[in-house]
């Protein structure tokens, strides 16, 4: 019988659960992200002023890089991501079901490699972070 992995993930931490057929699901891997729950100004240092102090007239200066935070989520699901294709290259599970929120849901689709895209038999965007496996396996 082929065996599944179910990523549930969620800013703080990433739970990875194997399940063999219709069989109960078994806890894999539990990768935290210690970055995941410090505030923006906890991930920056020392940032420069904006060069242009737009308050005078009403709106704030507006930046087109991204967050301190979101640099640090997109890198930890990078490793993630790497770690799943490395897992499927190596035969641990055939098949892939993500959970997660909408947005990361998003963001995680668009950097699984090729061949772990391939293996993605469900997608669920809802946070199940904080629900144990018997509430995970009735949304399967």
């Amino acid at each position: 019988m082929e065996t599944t992995w179910i990523m549930v993930a969620s800013r703080d931490e990433v739970r990875i659960f194997s399940r063999v057929g219709r069989g109960p699901l078994k806890l894999e891997r539990d990768i935290g992200n210690p970055l995941g729950r410090l505030k923006e100004q906890d991930l920056e240092s020392d940032k420069a002023g904006a060069a242009n102090d737009n308050r005078i007239w009403g709106r704030p200066a507006y930046s087109t890089e991204e967050s301190a935070k979101e640099r640090a989520l997109k890198d930890f699901y990078r490793e993630v991501c790497s770690q799943v294709d490395h897992a499927l290259s190596t035969h641990q599970f055939g098949r892939l079901v993500l959970i997660a929120e909408p947005r990361l849901l998003g963001y995680i689709r668009g950097i699984l490699s090729k061949n772990v895209e391939r293996a993605v038999s469900q997608t669920i965007p809802k946070d199940l972070s904080a629900e144990r496996e018997r509430e995970i396996e009735s949304r399967l």
